[in-house]
């Protein structure tokens, strides 16, 4: 009997250590299994605000590029059609501006062999052509000129070819990007009324 009680107790004792391990391991896959600590959600937290922060300046910052580009290019197709159209009939006609090598003209004044007299200015920001006391508009409003001088060199009477150099501030609108270029170009003028007379 003592041994069937001895037999007994080695089964429960080996019952229990069968149990205690399976316990133990349970407990193992279970702290294994265990969701973020405290600690670690802070952590986890604080990297991932960083990495957010850190995308959304940069593709601030990219729009900001191409707000920039769209402006640059607004301002670069006014100023080479207004340049190209003063530059197309300056060529074609005589100056009637004086001579100014200082570049203070606001106004340029030609006589275009088929449209006559004809006045170049800037008014609000504007290009504005006058052709036979009509004024229209060679510039939108999308760029503001805040500056357009011209300088005549030859326009009088000596043997020197008449050239005016158009010097002009552009920039982009009021309430966008402050960007500005300044451009500058010197156009050759030849009198061709009595050819396109004859």
């Amino acid at each position: 009997m003592m041994q069937i009680n001895e037999s007994n107790a080695n089964q429960r004792i080996a019952n229990k250590n069968i149990r205690d391990l399976r316990h133990s391991h349970e407990i193992r896959i279970l702290a294994s299994q265990r969701g973020f600590g405290v600690v670690e959600l802070l952590v986890a937290t604080f990297v991932f605000s960083i990495i957010v922060i850190i995308v959304a300046t940069n593709f601030v910052d990219i729009l900001n590029l191409q707000r920039r580009g769209f402006g640059a290019q607004k301002i670069q197709e006014e100023a080479l059609f207004a340049v190209e159209t003063m530059a197309r009939e300056i060529r074609v006609s005589k100056v009637q501006s004086p001579d100014d090598l200082s570049c203070a003209l606001t106004n340029l004044i030609i006589d275009h062999p088929i449209n006559g007299p004809t006045t170049y200015s800037v008014r609000g920001g504007v290009i504005s052509k006058t052709v036979g006391g009509n004024t229209f508009s060679i510039t939108s409003t999308k760029v503001n000129f805040s500056r357009l001088n011209f300088c005549v060199r030859g326009a009088g009477i000596d043997d020197e070819q008449p050239r005016v150099t158009i010097v002009a501030s552009v920039k982009t609108a009021t309430g966008q990007e402050g960007l500005q270029f300044d451009i500058q170009t010197t156009i050759s003028s030849r009198d061709l009324r009595e050819e396109f007379l004859n």
